[in-house]
């Protein structure tokens, strides 16, 4: 079970970037409620995140205007409002299964690009910037107090995560 202390560290420190594989069931349309981070104020949160799994996603692929409220609400990464998200196909990825509850991050912060391969040409000519987002990744999964088994979604993450870490 994640600590009290650490789960305010990580969202302090992570929660503009990182969320939680938690979401409000589907309403009308399969992309309803994605948005919904009503789950947040959970009494008991902490006692259903999973810590075993990090679902890993290559960089932003953009903020969709849900950091308007000044990047204040925690936890929003991968639940966008945006007409044009694809964050449900992760909720019905993991709804029922061992998986939900799950930490979510990329493995790229604060590097808003929908186009993978724009992200890949950019992080080829700036190495720097993955061995800077590496340790900040390290940091930030060692928050969880245990050795999670990573889920890289996507080549290009596998890819990173296989060369800087070795998993």
């Amino acid at each position: 079970m994640l600590s009290e202390e650490n789960y305010n560290t990580m969202k302090d420190k992570y929660g503009s970037v990182g969320s939680w594989a938690i979401w409000r069931p589907a309403g009308d349309t399969p992309k309803s409620n994605t948005h919904d981070m009503s789950w947040v104020e959970d009494d008991d949160l902490l006692q259903v995140i999973n810590t075993g799994f990090v679902f890993v996603g290559l960089n932003w692929s953009s903020t969709h205007g849900d950091q308007s409220q000044g990047g204040t609400l925690p936890w929003v990464n991968f639940h966008s409002s945006y007409s044009y998200q694809n964050d449900y196909k992760l909720r019905y990825a993991v709804t029922g299964t061992r998986y939900w509850d799950s930490y979510i991050t990329d493995i790229i912060k604060l590097y808003a690009e929908v186009d993978s391969g724009k992200v890949k040409n950019y992080l080829r000519n700036h190495p720097e910037i993955v061995f800077r987002n590496v340790i900040k990744f390290e940091e930030e999964i060692s928050l969880l107090g245990s050795s999670p088994v990573l889920v890289a979604l996507g080549g290009d993450t596998y890819n990173i995560l296989k060369k800087t870490l070795g998993t």
